[in-house]
């Protein structure tokens, strides 16, 4: 008998993304991860358009200009999505 069998009908997920996403702290994640994404592109493509503090100067006169692109990218990425992330998370109602 394979182990999933021990689980009852009604307990058992979905599998694949579908089941992920029947999950409702997992939808509250992606979502705000893809707020995350979007402010993280706006944030970036203005400090290389506004040229803020020369950076795209800085950026454009190295040698490889992809390598400081893709660590300010996701440098921000990483930050920005953890905000929102933890800011819906830490906005949820208190169960008591």
């Amino acid at each position: 008998m394979p182990i999933t069998d021990l689980v009852p009908p009604s307990r058992r997920q979905e599998k694949g993304v579908k089941g992920v996403f029947s999950n409702p702290l997992m939808r509250l994640l992606a979502i705000n991860w893809l707020i995350g994404f979007a402010v993280t592109v706006m944030i970036f493509c203005g400090l290389l358009l506004t040229n803020a503090a020369g950076l795209q100067d800085l950026i454009f006169n190295s040698e490889e200009p992809w390598i400081p692109m893709a660590l300010l990218f996701f440098g921000l990425l990483i930050t920005i999505c953890s905000v929102a992330m933890g800011a819906a998370v830490m906005s949820l109602p208190k169960d008591d």
